[in-house]
């Protein structure tokens, strides 16, 4: 069973790792779909995502850990 500090170590470091993959998705994939963002539009698309992901991956992990 992790604790508590150990479940957020995991999780943010799963979740850095996505929002730099997600911000790069963004910014390079979708110009090929005919939308291009700014880096600014890209930044802002990637820190929502990671806030609702965070917190998604963090309560999902915890009721785990209690059953």
């Amino acid at each position: 069973m992790q604790s508590k500090k150990q479940s957020h170590l995991e999780i943010i470091t799963n979740q850095i790792v996505g929002l730099i993959l997600g911000w790069c998705l963004v910014y390079f994939a979708f110009p090929l779909m005919g939308v291009y963002p700014t880096a600014g539009q890209s930044t802002i698309s990637s820190a929502m995502f990671f806030v609702a992901s965070y917190l998604r991956s963090y309560t999902i992990r915890r009721v785990f850990n209690r059953l």
